[in-house]
């Protein structure tokens, strides 16, 4: 009841309130101070991790870029990197280039991770696979490339990604696949004997790479970005202790693990890391943070952030809270984790923002706040969040099925208190004085790109109005501008301040690219599309945006790569294989000219065609030359002649 209580006078509030500039019809809610608190008593600290590992589910329970790339060296030419969200904020990925190698991890191995809970201890799992990373150079001028060494991976694990700078290469490493942040990942129990890692290459002689640094961390990798010179790393950790029951249903199970527990210290609670083989604790409890109200009840799960200087990563260093945070977004400056609070009872979500400042291996916390509706729901949802002169902007969706209209979409602009540990509210959208709903009744919201003082943000349900939403003054933003177009973009990427592009999917089934006039955002206009395939047809970059490969100002032409998979025109369902699209737009500086034209596709003879699985498509630009990558395979071909295509190597 107390918990019902405070979820419902925080609903109250999020409609009724108002709090900083916000004015009268902004809602908001007045937020305590401070959220979160470091940890003070740690045997308080032991008995909440205790108290969530004790509680029972089910009903019968008692008591969830701009195109920046990021590359090392200093290789000479136009060449593309990995596409990041955010400038300066390099994101780790499977596959990277420098302008000199290509480094290619194996794809990821599929052994997994479920609990014989019965049992009390994991199941029996196949022998490891022995695999490797490859290190390519790359002759750009010749369109080859060529294997100079492998990286063995002797242990089964899986890299989750790596990251390159100068003569060094970090790769993150995980045992099993959970994906990414989203409501998938409620449970607790699937990742609690899991391990992830990091470890550093010198790569200075690419014939030659030597690990420099090894370390092994309980928990379940989840996310990571680099900032400069330091990696940082998400975790979650849930306390593996044997015969302990991770799904209460009964009573007696209640009984079994209270007195199971009662003999558990928090040294054994706290996931630990090993380095070197000596093993210790990754974290000390006054680097932990505690909720101080009860909203999100007593969760064993420990989210942790490590931050790793790359330059002398055994002085890393972790800072933790305990609750499961369902998404992160990462600026320049911050980490914001988004926490799902949902309010069956008045049948609304809420999501609670947490702010750590980032500074290095200083990880500080910086304030919360409550708003209303879900931000993350898998995929590119950090797309909704955006960091901008010190300000969170973000939109997100709020659900409710016994309502002909199911779904509305809010903007919040957040800014860090001065004087107390709170995200104050700036203002919402809609609100009083400007009503108007972002999205029609029932449009789901699918693509979303903030960029300066502009949000853009794309609904479907049968037709496309792409919005521009005027962020000029925090306190007051308003929908400036709409356009509508048939079917739907997932992905925006901005060409210049005047011009944006769309991917996504036509009305018809195929994939879609559309180039958006947006130098009056109160008069967006469509400067032309390209479909192609048909129903079924996909793009990875739709939901990936590692996939999407984009060169800028090549004697005054954009270049971009998409890879595809597709089916016929027609409706027969006729797979037409996979290749990667080549695109280019000119006249990008003269919006009301500006074309975007297709010249051609690589299509490698060796790829299958039937349609086949593939983790993952990359694409790296250089100069005239194409490479591209499908799993560990690696093609190369000519953007002037894409028909002929070099490899696989």
């Amino acid at each position: 009841m107390m918990r019902l209580m405070a979820i419902l006078s925080g609903l109250v509030l999020l409609v009724l309130g108002g709090c900083g500039s916000s004015g009268p019809d902004m809602p908001g809610p007045v937020q305590p101070a401070g959220l979160l608190s470091p940890v003070s008593d740690t045997a308080a600290f032991e008995a909440s991790i205790k108290a969530g590992l004790t509680a029972m589910s089910s009903d019968e329970q008692l008591a969830l870029a701009d195109a920046a790339a990021s590359a090392g060296g200093s290789p000479t030419g136009n060449f593309t990197g990995t596409y990041t969200q955010e400038l300066n904020v390099d994101e780790f990925d499977a596959v990277r280039y420098d302008g000199e190698h290509l480094f290619v991890a194996p794809r990821r191995y599929f052994h997994c991770c479920f609990l014989a809970l019965d049992a009390g201890g994991p199941v029996i799992e196949p022998p490891p696979i022995e695999r490797s990373i490859r290190i390519l150079a790359t002759d750009p001028a010749n369109g080859t490339a060529d294997l100079v060494s492998e990286i063995p991976l002797k242990d089964g694990i899986s890299v989750q990604g790596m990251y390159t700078t100068g003569d060094t290469m970090v790769a993150l490493t995980g045992r099993s696949i959970y994906g990414t942040f989203g409501e998938l990942w409620a449970d607790i129990a699937i990742w609690a004997p899991e391990k992830l890692g990091f470890r550093v290459y010198d790569v200075s002689d690419a014939a030659d790479p030597a690990l420099t640094f090894d370390a092994t961390i309980d928990g379940v990798f989840v996310e990571s970005r680099r900032i400069g010179n330091t990696v940082y790393i998400v975790s979650r950790y849930t306390p593996w202790i044997p015969g302990l029951h991770y799904y209460i249903t009964t009573p007696a199970q209640q009984a079994e693990n209270q007195a199971l527990l009662a003999s558990t210290t928090l040294d054994d609670l706290l996931p630990k890391v090993t380095v070197a083989g000596e093993t210790r604790s990754l974290v000390a409890p006054e680097r932990c943070y505690v909720t101080t109200d009860a909203v999100p009840g007593n969760s064993p799960v420990i989210t942790s952030v490590t931050a790793i200087p790359i330059d002398n990563p055994s002085a890393f260093s972790t800072t933790c809270y305990k609750e499961n945070a369902y998404g992160v977004y990462v600026s320049e400056n911050a980490l914001y984790f988004t926490e799902h609070l949902p309010a069956t009872a008045v049948n609304r979500d809420v999501t609670r923002i947490h702010k750590f400042a980032l500074a290095g291996t200083d990880i500080r916390y910086r304030g919360s706040a409550d708003i209303g509706g879900n931000v993350w729901r898998v995929g590119q949802a950090d797309f909704r969040m955006s960091e901008h002169n010190g300000d969170l902007r973000l939109l997100s969706s709020q659900f409710d099925w016994n309502n002909e209209d199911f779904v509305d979409h809010y903007l919040y602009v957040l800014r860090e208190s001065s004087t107390r540990p709170e995200l104050d509210i700036v203002s919402t959208l809609p609100n009083d004085r400007r009503p108007g709903e972002i999205g029609k009744p029932n449009e789901a919201l699918y693509g979303v790109r903030f960029l300066g003082d502009v949000a853009y943000a794309v609904t479907f349900q049968q037709i496309d109005p792409l919005y521009a939403i005027d962020l000029s003054n925090p306190a007051d933003p308003f929908i400036a501008g709409e356009l509508e177009v048939t079917g739907f973009s997932d992905f925006l990427h901005p060409v210049t301040d005047d011009l944006l592009l769309g991917l996504g999917t036509d009305a018809t089934g195929g994939v879609k690219l559309e180039l958006f006039d947006v130098s009056n955002i109160a008069q967006p206009l469509s400067r032309g599309s390209a479909v192609f395939g048909g129903p079924g047809s996909y793009s990875e970059a739709r939901w990936d945006r590692h996939a999407f490969s984009y060169q800028a100002d090549v004697g005054g032409i954009d270049r971009f790569a998409i890879p595809a998979n597709l089916y016929a025109a027609d409706g027969s369902w006729q797979y037409l294989g996979a290749s990667l699209y080549l695109f280019e737009i000119r006249d990008k500086n003269m919006p009301a000219v500006a074309a975007l034209n297709s010249v051609g596709s690589i299509s490698p003879p060796s790829i299958a065609t039937t349609p086949d699985w593939v983790e993952r498509s990359r694409s790296f630009i250089h100069n005239d030359t194409v490479y591209y990558i499908r799993d560990e395979d690696v093609w190369a071909a000519s953007w002037l002649s894409p028909s002929i295509v070099n490899g696989p190597y």
